[in-house]
């Protein structure tokens, strides 16, 4: 496979969890400017934290925005545990919150949206890639592209359904976000194999 695919592989893994973090940061921003006093600084303290995380992710992926696939398996490792960091400060946040219901519901459906955005976007680009194949390369790619679709809309669902169960914990939504998450990468994975064996 080329640098290319690799690239597009490393670029819409990273534009997934930017875009899931600018969602956060939206989210919380929006809920923010209605809150008061203590409730106000907790959101604003999480506001903050979350820009220099969202600003380090971006830095660590520029960096790594031209290199090949070992850098970008690299990058992804050293990247995890600034997600996590992510991750423990809007969990922090979920559990200071004090309308904490609407809040919770309010990032799932954000960071939801994000993914499902990521998801779409990465399959149209993929779809694109293909009209390069000769035909006879194309069955093993478009089966994928199939695959990732249908991947696609049952990660969809699945949010859909934690959405409207208006699920009691942060930690329910979070492992439901993790989920459709890791589908994503599973399923461009298999794409950019299709392309790697059909190339």
């Amino acid at each position: 496979m080329t640098n290319e695919g690799y690239s597009h592989q490393f670029s819409s893994w990273a534009k997934e969890r930017i875009d899931e973090i600018e969602a956060t940061l939206a989210s919380i921003e929006t809920r923010a400017a209605t809150l008061q006093d203590e409730a106000k600084r907790q959101a604003e303290q999480a506001i903050a934290q979350i820009n220099v995380q969202r600003d380090a992710f971006l830095e660590a992926v520029r960096k790594q925005q031209h290199e090949g696939e070992a850098a970008w398996t690299a990058a992804k490792a050293d990247l995890a545990p600034a997600w996590a960091s992510f991750e423990a400060t809007v969990q922090g946040y979920m559990s200071d919150v004090v309308q904490q219901a609407e809040q919770q519901t309010a990032t799932f459906k954000a960071r939801a949206d994000a993914q499902r955005e990521a998801w779409q976007q990465a399959s149209e680009a993929l779809l694109g890639k293909t009209v390069a194949f000769a035909e006879a390369k194309k069955k093993d790619v478009e089966a994928a592209m199939v695959q990732l679709k249908t991947e696609a809309e049952a990660a969809r669902l699945r949010l859909e359904a934690q959405q409207k169960a208006g699920a009691d914990s942060w930690s329910v939504m979070k492992s439901a976000l993790e989920e459709s998450r890791s589908a994503f990468d599973s399923a461009i994975q298999k794409a950019l194999d299709a392309f790697k064996k059909a190339s």
